[in-house]
């Protein structure tokens, strides 16, 4: 068995189209936004408390603890690549998200964002919110079964009740973890569910 190595990316060729072509854009579960263009790198601008908390909320994501069972501010989906390695999907997940214009980080309500970690096996997203509510976009990836082709298991959900520009939020949160609640979104949707449905 050989590994199929998607086509390669010309000078003419945009993302999106390339996606479309690796069969990334047109699958299902594929990964594909609207209206991508170079922008600015993928770091986020949270003020400075939120810079100091944010990465601690995310560790222990208290707001993830009884929501991953409820389902009320947590989504995970599984999306199947049946042609492309977990490194070809890692690394086409990572131009999307650095490709996102503001206006579109904007509909996805991610204004700022940081990736704190991509490689085959993982991409750990951090997404403020316009107030700096903190959500994690999680994404873990494993080669199909058959050897060819990947599995990701990609979930999006909030850390905490409050957000992370709170003084000493990590640790309200953490008393807060058994208060379930919402994250609304656009449409009537939870905001999880519209962000991984836009960024399928």
């Amino acid at each position: 068995m050989s590994l199929e190595l998607p086509p390669p990316r010309t000078a003419t060729t945009t993302r999106r189209q390339w996606l479309v072509r690796t069969g990334l854009g047109t699958s299902a579960g594929a990964i594909t936004a609207a209206a991508v263009s170079p922008i600015a790198p993928a770091k986020a601008n949270p003020s400075f408390v939120s810079s100091i908390q944010g990465p601690v909320q995310d560790a222990i994501a208290p707001g993830h603890w009884l929501g991953q069972f409820v389902g009320i501010n947590s989504k995970t989906e599984t999306w199947e690549f049946p042609n492309n390695s977990p490194e070809d999907v890692s690394a086409a997940l990572v131009d999307v998200l650095k490709d996102l214009t503001p206006d579109r980080r904007a509909k996805l309500l991610i204004p700022e964002f940081e990736i704190r970690r991509a490689d085959p096996t993982n991409v750990h997203v951090l997404t403020w919110t316009k107030l700096e509510w903190l959500d994690t976009f999680d994404v873990t990836f494993r080669k199909s079964d058959g050897g060819n082709g990947c599995v990701a298991t990609a979930r999006f959900y909030a850390t905490g009740f409050l957000p992370t520009g709170v003084p000493f939020a990590p640790l309200v949160n953490v008393a807060m973890a058994w208060f379930p609640f919402a994250s609304p979104g656009p449409r009537g949707e939870m905001l999880q569910d519209f962000r991984l449905r836009a960024l399928k």
